[in-house]
């Protein structure tokens, strides 16, 4: 090992630790290691005519310019610069992947995106996958802050089912939080400026949170979280515990001081992946529960807001209500959500008050005991799932009993007079609501409304707005499935492979038929741009539809 830079090892004479502190000559040409999938080091695992589902993580690059603070990446040196593999290298590798019949592809880079070559690997894999089926999907770590090229590239692997949802990763929204972490330099306009472009075209967005930074203040969390709910446009928003890593500056002892960070370390369990079989395998994480704007009661209380969010909104069960009273009666949704959390009680709302607010609260308290954030639940599934997740599958055994009690506290919430002025609308969008969630035996359901709940619901968010009103009509949820008793089968299929690409909640024939006359429209305005004239003109009449650009499909490119 003495040879080996940047190596501390014992030495075996004396016994004694040993470091070299030569600095590794870093290239920037990544293709001298060499690739385990073309090196032939994986081919024992998938033998020619055997049934086999893998999934293969690669890179294209190594390095990120941000600074983060609670990242490895994040420390500096030669972290900050880039270093490629060849295109050629990278495009021999996704021909391997598909050769195998490798569905899905995690990369690991850091910014995917954000660099020009990046939209000619985007288009390998379409091409790719227009070519042999593989892979079926395209999971990235998307970069911060060039929104034109990031646009173009999500938008060509949405038209090829290549992403399951395009994630924006905020971390947070305080000003103070971000400057602590060292991430004011991503400006949260250009997630905005992207968010509403993917919403235009009905992309699946998700935006990732993480709770506990540095600065960050209860007011300052929940007002966060909710300009992402009152945008509109996020479909999911996950949050993350603040975890500290080792050999980032979050873990640094000046820094834990300065912001008087204390820690929680908890077992590691992780989620959607099965109990460790080794039981004598201990591993842990590191939460902060305490900061110098965040209180361990605090923690919690942020913990209680942000499970119940991601339940109500996230996982939909209460996604158009939300919608509705933010739209209609000026209620923005952290309001609501807040009002659950602290008027739900035992009596009048024992169902939501044990299945949500005390499940929290023993979640919280159980992690500060040292036990791990997911849940092994053995009726549900075979893997760890997230709390809201396990929330979520238990209110789906009883919407009844849950609709009534969430009826009688939006009552509380608009009061008496508007209650009663709105009944009958507000009724309708709870059928409505009920009807969009999806059960473990689900069969075609159709139901007849006094108003336009499907159409107003449907542009709610959009450059079209529609008003409420009297209007007779039906809507049927279609393409359901029953899974019988088959809950595991339920939450792999229908809760977590759909949470991201925001098909958690059953299809409805009104949207449908929508999105067939939309598309329509979109082939006509096409086949008139493929009678132009010149290429010139075509490509503007592409950029002029937004979803058909000159990066677009090979098939688009073939016409």
């Amino acid at each position: 090992f003495s040879k080996i830079a940047n190596v501390a090892f014992r030495d075996t004479k004396s016994k004694r630790c040993i470091i070299n502190y030569e600095k590794n000559n870093s290239t920037k040409d990544l293709d001298m290691y060499p690739s385990p999938l073309l090196s032939g080091e994986y081919d024992y695992l998938i033998p020619e005519g055997k049934e086999h589902k893998y999934q293969v993580i690669i890179e294209t690059n190594r390095g990120c310019p941000f600074l983060c603070t609670y990242c490895y990446w994040g420390r500096g040196g030669n972290t900050t610069k880039y270093r490629f593999h060849s295109l050629e290298r990278v495009f021999a590798e996704i021909e391997w992947i598909a050769s195998k019949k490798i569905q899905y592809i995690l990369n690991a880079d850091s910014n995917f995106g954000m660099h020009r070559r990046d939209i000619k690997i985007a288009e390998k894999l379409v091409e790719t996958k227009l070519k042999t089926g593989y892979p079926d999907k395209f999971r990235t770590t998307w970069g911060k802050n060039t929104s034109e090229q990031i646009f173009k590239i999500a938008e060509m692997l949405h038209t090829h089912d290549l992403e399951k949802g395009i994630t924006l990763a905020r971390q947070s929204n305080s000003e103070e939080a971000l400057k602590n972490v060292k991430r004011d330099n991503i400006k949260l306009e250009a997630y905005s400026d992207l968010e509403r472009k993917f919403n235009y075209l009905q992309i699946p967005v998700y935006a990732e949170m993480i709770m506990g930074l540095p600065g960050e203040t209860y007011k300052s969390w929940i007002d966060g979280l909710g300009s992402l709910l009152d945008s509109n446009i996020n479909n999911q928003i996950f949050i993350y515990q603040a975890q500290v890593y080792p050999n980032t500056e979050l873990n640094e002892t000046s820094y834990r001081k300065k912001y008087k960070i204390k820690t929680k370390k908890i077992e590691l369990q992780e989620t959607h992946c099965s109990p460790k079989e080794q039981e004598w395998l201990n591993e842990y994480e590191e939460i902060i529960v305490e900061t110098s704007t965040m209180t361990v009661d605090d923690w919690k209380k942020r913990n209680l807001f942000s499970v119940a969010l991601m339940v109500l909104h996230s996982f939909k069960v209460g996604f158009y209500v939300i919608n509705y009273l933010s739209n209609e009666m000026k209620i923005p949704g952290k309001d609501f959500i807040k009002f659950i959390c602290d008027k739900a009680n035992r009596s009048k709302h024992p169902f939501i008050y044990t299945n949500i607010i005390k499940r929290i609260e023993d979640w919280s308290n159980n992690m500060l005991k040292g036990g791990g954030r997911p849940i092994l639940n053995t009726k549900y599934s075979d893997v760890y799932l997230d709390i809201e997740t396990v929330i979520f599958l238990e209110i789906s055994e009883k919407y009844k009993l849950f609709y009534n009690e969430l009826k009688d506290l939006v009552k509380n919430l608009i009061g008496r007079d508007r209650w009663e002025e709105n009944f009958e609308i507000i009724n309708e969008i709870f059928m409505y609501q009920n009807l969009r969630m999806p059960k473990i035996n689900d069969s075609n359901t159709k139901l007849t409304l006094k108003y336009n709940i499907a159409e107003y619901l449907f542009y709610l968010g959009s450059n079209k707005k529609v008003k409420l009103k009297k209007c007779e009509n039906s809507i049927q949820s279609v393409n359901t499935k029953s899974y019988g008793t088959n809950y595991w089968e339920f939450t792999k299929k229908k809760i977590i492979w759909a949470r991201k690409s925001d098909k958690i909640k059953n299809e409805i024939d009104y949207d449908n038929r929508i999105l067939a006359k939309t598309k329509k429209m979109e082939k006509d305005k096409f086949d008139e741009a493929d009678h132009l004239g010149t290429e010139e003109d075509k490509i503007k009449m592409f950029d002029k539809l937004h979803k058909f650009n000159k990066y677009d499909s090979l098939e688009i490119k073939r016409r």
